[in-house]
Order: C-alpha cells, then structure tokens, then sequence
C-alpha cells in the first residue's frame, strides 16, 4: 500500500478563538497558516508531520474554499497516542475543567489494545486520548 500515515484531518469549530484556546490550554501548540490566494487558516500542530486543520462553519461560502461540503460543528471524532500515562491525561483534563466522558477504558486501537480517555471539546468533537501499555510497545513507561 502506497499510504504512509495521517498527514491532517479538519474539524469545523462554531467559534474559532475558543476552539483554539481549548486546545492550546491541553498543550497543543497552535499555528496560523498563510495561504496562497486564500485566508490564513488555524491549524492545531500534534507532530512536526502531523496536524488538525480547524475550518469555520460559514467557510464553504468562501472564495477558494476546498473541503466537505456540508462540514458540521462537533462532526470529528478521533483519537491522538499520548505519550506517557493514563493518570498524566487525567491530570491535564482535571487542571484544565475537562470531565471525561468515558475512561479510562480498555479499548482495540491502531495498533491493538490500549487504555483510552474520551472527553469532548468545546463544539462537542468527541476527542479519545489512548496510552498503550509501555511493556508491549518496549517502552520505559507503565
């Protein structure tokens, strides 16, 4: 198969700033893109490789725009491999008033059974952070 991985995916935020500001507060570095020819756009960085592009809910109406054609506040659902413990996500979701809404729970990820804690962010994207059990992966950390 010729796919190497995720380079980005989008979720439509009802209000950009504080959509930003959620993710900034759980330490994902934020990064506003310049475009050719088009708005800049907020991108929320996981890697050096990897992002979340974040689209306004009027944007298909923009001059330029290339996306879903019905994108919907709170549509994204997915899952980010946090590295370290499970007790280290709750932790940041306690310092920042962010309940879980499920979790910690055995669940079949990527790459097979981890331990997952789902929570939503503020347009309702239902966000699944996963720690993988550090002495299958070969791994220092339990």
């Amino acid at each position: 198969m010729g796919i190497k991985g995720i380079d980005h995916w989008v979720i439509v935020a009802g209000d950009l700033e504080r959509t930003i500001e959620f993710y900034s507060r759980l330490g994902f570095p934020i990064a506003w893109e310049e475009r050719a020819g088009r708005p800049r756009m907020p991108t929320i960085r996981i890697s050096q490789t990897q992002k979340i592009n974040v689209h306004g809910p009027d944007w298909p109406e923009r001059t330029g725009y290339h996306g879903a054609r019905r994108p919907t506040v709170g549509g994204g659902d997915f899952c980010l491999e946090w590295e370290g413990t499970t007790q280290e996500v709750l932790d940041l979701l306690a310092r920042n008033g962010v309940t879980p809404e499920v979790g910690p729970a055995t669940r079949t990820c990527a790459r097979g059974p981890s331990t997952s804690v789902y929570f939503r962010d503020p347009d309702g994207n239902l966000v699944e952070f996963t720690v993988y059990d550090q002495r299958l992966s070969g791994g220092a950390r339990a």
